[in-house]
């Protein structure tokens, strides 16, 4: 994937790596995104981040951490919704 021109990867039921090597404009750009799907179809605002590495260990390493974090958003919004008396039950 990573020496394609464009692609996706689906990593796990929550989350998707994207690569692409164009703009939309056609600028030659170097992209590698995790991104993350809504949980409980609530939106978190952090739904992607860049990973930077292109060697596999690194790669990894970056969604790991990518993952941890957008799942602590996910746990504290969902707590402090709870608190707020917020229930999304969709």
């Amino acid at each position: 994937m990573i020496n394609s021109e464009n692609g996706m990867f689906r990593l796990n039921n929550i989350s998707t790596l994207n690569r692409w090597t164009k703009s939309a404009i056609g600028e030659d750009v170097d992209a590698l995104y995790i991104e993350f799907d809504s949980i409980n179809h609530v939106d978190f605002h952090h739904p992607s981040y860049a990973i930077k590495s292109r060697d596999f260990n690194g790669i990894i390493d970056e969604c790991e951490n990518a993952t941890k974090s957008f799942l602590e958003d996910v746990s504290k919004t969902l707590i402090d919704n709870l608190k707020n008396g917020y229930r999304n039950c969709n």
